[in-house]
């Protein structure tokens, strides 16, 4: 399971200076699903030469039922 964090919390996250789990081990709480937001966005995400804010972008997806 990743793990979603909240801004502030990335340079303690990322400090390679931490040696002792304990100091990073609340970070790990499960994060707040009315927090999330989904949204669905390009097939660019498929392929690992693509890593670019554009993956990310949010699409308008064309309805081809009606």
């Amino acid at each position: 399971m990743p793990v979603i964090l909240r801004r502030d919390d990335y340079d303690l996250w990322l400090d390679p200076g931490i040696t002792d789990s304990a100091r990073i081990v609340d970070l790990l709480a499960p994060y707040d699903a009315q927090l999330m937001k989904k949204y669905p966005v390009s097939t660019r995400v498929n392929s690992v030469k693509n890593d670019d804010p554009q993956c990310a972008q949010e699409i308008r997806l064309v309805d081809t039922e009606g």
